[in-house]
């Protein structure tokens, strides 16, 4: 019965540490025009229009009552109550916030199963089963991309 509880206490222990990074993550929105003037010209926004419509381009201009970006294919001058959202890509640091990521998830899986397995008896079929089990949970949450898009605009 302890066993199962301790096991239960961790499970919930790894779920609460994936529901906070993953509330650390998401951005508030901000429905102040003005902050598209931090964009500078060539970078990397997605937009959002008023029709459900995503755009992907670079920042070519903005001005108080639109946004001029070079898209995929054309260059669009979008009217500012067009747009319901702009984002922002974020740097590229995956692969280095990855390998961070497996270090750390593997080392608390590692420490957690050490945990699991001292506690078990004699006569157990798999003596190192924490240890192997959550030590690849922890590279899993490890691996979990980071980046992405920042928001910049979101009409109120």
């Amino acid at each position: 019965m302890t066993r199962r509880l301790n096991r239960i206490c961790l499970l919930a222990l790894l779920a609460a540490v994936l529901a906070a990074t993953t509330a650390a993550q998401q951005a508030k929105p901000i429905a102040n025009w003005v902050n598209l003037n931090q964009l500078v010209a060539g970078s990397e926004i997605r937009v959002t229009l008023a029709t459900g419509k995503t755009m992907r381009g670079f920042v070519q201009r903005v001005t108080a009552e639109s946004l001029a970006i070079n898209a995929t294919t054309s260059q669009e001058m979008l009217s500012r109550q067009d747009i319901r959202r702009v984002e922002l890509k974020k740097p590229g640091h995956r692969g280095r916030n990855t390998l961070i990521g497996l270090a750390i998830g593997t080392g608390a899986g590692l420490a957690i199963g050490a945990g699991v397995d001292a506690k078990s008896g004699p006569g157990v079929m798999f003596p190192d089963l924490g240890k192997v089990v959550f030590s690849s949970a922890g590279v899993l949450l490890g691996a979990l991309p980071t980046g992405g898009w920042r928001d910049v605009f979101r009409a109120p």
